[in-house]
């Protein structure tokens, strides 16, 4: 006889009519993982009116299967289901949120689910046809919802938090330009080799490497170094030269 012991309530609830129908019939269960029901004939059924089919086939077999959530799995299948990469699942993009952020937005009584069983599904075939009935707990859904949504909305908010997080930059930016620039100790200093060591030396810890790990010269036949350390840099001196060819 089917054994329900490590079923929720809740999914207890949602299959009850099974679980009836199979104690009348006296099939044989089968704790069965139902990788595909995708071949061959085969019609879906709700828990009353497969309950129904098994009264009516009195089948001597019937197969069951169970599934425990997984938030991560869940996470990364929703995102490539999406059209995100399989190689930004950790990396910020504008494609699709990261795993990370997907998972930092689910309320912490969802998350507390993680390693429940969501889903509890039976099978029997008879006559060429199979019969199948799978009922997920509303809780699942409802977590599979906020995903798609979340997901859906990626893009705009990462445009605008891209847009704002620019806006503070550039304002960073400008603040440490003039102050750099009205500097003496910068003011006095030739060669922006020598300039950029200064900058490094007193500025260097107020100025973000750049995100997307942009490089960009000081000077010809320099190294390359961080794209925003050098801008601020080369905008400094560009300030200064101004200043001094107007004396």
């Amino acid at each position: 006889m089917l054994k329900m012991d490590s079923v929720t309530f809740e999914l207890g609830t949602l299959v009850k009519p099974v679980v009836d129908a199979i104690h009348d019939v006296k099939p044989v269960c089968v704790e069965a993982e139902l990788i595909s029901v995708a071949d061959g004939s085969v019609v879906f059924l709700s828990p009353d009116s497969m309950a129904t089919a098994l009264r009516a086939d009195q089948p001597s077999l019937v197969f069951r299967s169970s599934r425990a959530l997984d938030v991560h799995e869940l996470i990364r299948s929703e995102i490539l289901e999406a059209g995100g990469r399989e190689t930004l699942l950790n990396s910020r993009n504008v494609t699709a949120p990261t795993i990370g952020e997907c998972f930092s937005m689910i309320p912490d009584q969802m998350k507390a689910r993680d390693g429940k069983q969501y889903r509890v599904s039976f099978a029997y075939a008879g006559q060429g046809l199979t019969r199948y009935c799978a009922v997920n707990t509303d809780w699942y859904d409802d977590l599979v919802n906020l995903l798609v949504e979340f997901i859906a909305g990626h893009e705009k908010r990462f445009e605008e938090l891209a847009a704002n997080e620019a806006a503070k930059l550039d304002a960073l930016f400008k603040e440490l330009v003039i102050e750099i620039a009205n500097d003496e100790r910068f003011v006095q200093t030739r060669g922006l080799r020598k300039k950029g060591l200064l900058v490094e030396a007193v500025w260097g810890d107020r100025i973000p490497r750049d995100a997307q790990s942009r490089l960009m010269r000081l000077a010809q036949g320099e190294d390359p170094q961080d794209w925003n350390f050098a801008h601020v840099v080369r905008q400094a001196n560009d300030i200064v030269d101004q200043r001094q060819m107007l004396e």
